[in-house]
């Protein structure tokens, strides 16, 4: 029975675990709601917390999430904290307290949702790619670049709107508090050039003197892309 949830981030898939961490039954990853053939969420981020709460097998008892699915593996921690005895969390935001930050946040997102429905997917993975957050990733093979690229054109455009809709930053809950609250075993993994995310892991170790925060030194914002065999060693030990 698997006991370890896996959770990509946004534009990619289950398959993205493949290049750290081998096939193995004791884990599972999936592809999240609205990417490739998932059902697109309808409903709010705690909505769609709730369902994937209800769909996964009741083996799991570990999460690991990068980026947008990081902040799920937190709304999941948040709805049933008992049930989660560890997680490692990767790149990933807690979620916005300040009012102003989260009105920003839906009106970019908006900009994002805009173009993939106006546009489709080639416009919109051409911006995706742009944006400062990834900048790291220019200097990876072009072989494994185009590979992500691939992954990323198999969504839906209107895959990805719904999760940007239902499962965006600006619209996800605050989990600080059950961060702070969780009695589980917590790994905070960032790269080192991610300066915005390794300010986030120090807030989060400062809030929760026991979480493991682990640096990977010279990467961004992907470590599964960017830095696959020493996240593997991460995450093995």
């Amino acid at each position: 029975m698997p006991r370890t949830l896996l959770l990509h981030g946004f534009t990619g898939c289950a398959e993205d675990w493949e290049s750290c961490l081998p096939e193995d039954a004791s884990r599972i990853a999936i592809d999240l709601p609205g990417h490739r053939e998932a059902p697109d969420p309808t409903g709010s981020f705690a909505e769609e917390i709730g369902r994937l709460l209800d769909a996964i097998p009741p083996s799991i008892d570990t999460l690991i999430g990068y980026s947008q699915g990081g902040r799920i593996a937190l709304g999941l921690i948040q709805a049933a904290p008992d049930r989660f005895g560890s997680a490692t969390i990767i790149s990933s935001h807690p979620g916005l307290t300040d009012p102003d930050l989260k009105r920003q946040r839906r009106a970019a997102d908006q900009i994002w949702i805009r173009l993939l429905r106006n546009e489709g997917m080639e416009p919109f993975v051409h911006a995706w790619e742009r944006q400062p957050l990834f900048a790291s990733q220019s200097v990876l093979h072009p072989a494994a670049l185009e590979r992500q690229r691939r992954i990323r054109l198999t969504h839906r455009p209107e895959g990805l709107a719904h999760c940007l809709t239902s499962l965006g930053l600006g619209e996800m809950p605050s989990t600080w508090d059950a961060l702070a609250r969780y009695r589980g075993d917590l790994t905070w993994i960032v790269g080192g050039e991610d300066r915005k995310f390794v300010q986030i892991a120090r807030q989060v170790a400062e809030l929760r003197p026991s979480t493991r925060v682990r640096l990977i030194e010279g990467i961004g914002h992907n470590p599964l892309l960017e830095a696959p065999e020493r996240l593997n060693r991460l995450l093995s030990a």
